[in-house]
């Protein structure tokens, strides 16, 4: 009878007594440590810098705006990737464009409203389009392009979007509506379109992509309309409607050391309508190859 009671009150016991795993300690209520706020902010603070040299086949698509010199087709391209409490500084690394122009023109400064592991809402400004000032491309060709002559300068059109992103796996999707601003009252929108396959091939990494891009008939009409104050005998009046650019492109990446890396990528563009009857455009469509290295620090 005594050895029931005995037993019985030693499985009580055991019952009672909390089991510690491997790893886990056996205090029942450990104190949490203490983060302090500089350890938080350091937590959240990020960045990487890194400088890009590569050799480019890129054509204009501008009549006359040809690749010369051996300068033409070198890049050298600084790539900054910053992030603190949701605002951030990136180069889309799935992108020829991102590669090639850094903190120039493909650089993307921003703030995250919403990010989980599969979608993302942020607010951006970056340069959509290049500008090109014709009276400098005149002087650095050494030659006469009769369709540039006495043509007024082109900025750049820059502007805030919104960019909602979805990941699946090893694919991205992203949408960006986006409102720009290129000269004084100038403006206009666009919406962009974004898809990228990522695959794995031995030390390889591989982005096929493709981008659908729509703008509006005043950015169209901006950088290849010719105004009446313009037009010239090789350079008939144009007012240019809205028109869609689409792209597709593979990017690949190798890493040579723990620092460096090899980079490639092929995109092939076409244009619509709008942009090829233009006075100041001879091409339907441009190819850009890019070979080069990059640099971590």
């Amino acid at each position: 009878m005594l050895s029931r009671k005995l037993f019985a009150t030693l499985f009580l016991l055991f019952l009672a007594t909390p089991v510690c795993y491997a790893g886990e300690s056996s205090n029942p209520d450990p104190t949490p440590e203490t983060v302090t706020e500089e350890e938080q902010e350091e937590s959240e603070f990020s960045w990487q810098a890194m400088i890009g040299l590569s050799a480019v086949y890129d054509p204009s698509l501008l009549e006359g705006v040809d690749q010369q010199d051996a300068l033409d087709y070198l890049n050298l391209a600084l790539l900054l990737d910053v992030s603190y409490k949701g605002f951030f500084i990136q180069s889309n690394h799935r992108r020829a464009d991102g590669l090639l122009d850094g903190t120039s023109h493909g650089a993307e400064f921003g703030y995250r409203i919403e990010a989980n592991d599969k979608q993302e809402l942020d607010i951006i400004f970056k340069n959509y389009i290049g500008g090109f000032e014709p009276s400098e491309l005149i002087d650095k060709k050494d030659k006469n392009i009769p369709t540039l002559e006495g043509l007024d300068d082109r900025l750049p059109g820059h502007g805030v979007a919104f960019r909602y992103s979805r990941f699946n796996e090893d694919q991205m999707y992203s949408l960006d509506l986006a409102r720009l601003s290129m000269e004084g009252e100038e403006s206009g929108w666009l919406i962009e379109g974004f898809y990228s396959y990522f695959i794995p091939y031995r030390n390889w990494d591989i982005y096929y992509g493709g981008v659908l891009t729509y703008y509006s008939s005043s950015i169209v009409d901006y950088f290849y309309g010719v105004d009446k104050d313009e037009v010239t005998s090789a350079r008939a009046l144009y007012q240019a409607d809205g028109g869609f650019r689409a792209q597709l492109e593979v990017v690949v990446q190798y890493p040579i050391s723990k620092s460096w890396s090899f980079n490639g990528a092929v995109t092939q563009s076409f244009y619509s309508d709008s942009f090829t009857d233009s006075p100041l455009v001879d091409r339907t469509g441009t190819t850009q190859i890019m070979l080069g290295v990059l640099y971590v620090f």
